[in-house]
């Protein structure tokens, strides 16, 4: 995201939304959140561009989840990366709603993946750095898997700023 911070500077606006429903990766309070991207996760003295907007940890998926990621999953049901299966798992990116991960379980002898929310719908935001992408009228226009190179996004932003969305 800072690359593309960078790129197109006050052009356009980005905002994260830091969420604990996927393996719960985000186990920190909002006012150790900036710590936590700089130290842990991603580490390594990451700070994100001061003209990202970084909301509080909020939840993105089942029956407490913001209002605008209701709207945002009802309008883009589903990633349009295409069919690539970039992670050589055998079936593509965009089928993957949830990945085995610390919270499973065994049933029958096999490992099954548990949702930290209630309901899963098929629209659901599957993993963390999901990305949805906005004209300059606040729609809507494409929504990106996880697996989805944030920086490949300019290409969209490009095309949108030509139109003058």
């Amino acid at each position: 995201m800072n690359r593309l911070a960078e790129k197109f500077g006050s052009r356009v606006e980005i905002i994260g939304f830091p969420c604990n429903q996927f393996g719960e990766q985000t186990n920190v309070n909002n006012d150790e959140f900036l710590n936590f991207l700089k130290y842990v996760r991603p580490g390594k003295g990451f700070e994100p561009r001061e003209s990202i907007t970084l909301c509080e940890k909020t939840d993105v998926n089942g029956a407490d989840a913001a209002p605008v990621f209701t709207w945002m999953r009802e309008a883009l049901r589903f990633p349009s990366d295409g069919m690539a299966d970039t992670q050589s798992r055998g079936f593509p990116d965009d089928d993957v709603l949830i990945l085995p991960h610390e919270s499973t379980v065994k049933v029958e002898g096999r490992t099954r993946s548990v949702a930290a929310w209630s309901p899963v719908r098929r629209s659901d935001i599957a993993w963390n750095f999901e990305k949805f992408l906005f004209d300059a009228r606040g729609q809507p226009v494409r929504r990106f898997s996880r697996f989805y190179d944030t920086n490949e996004i300019a290409t969209d932003l490009d095309a949108l700023l030509a139109q003058g969305d």
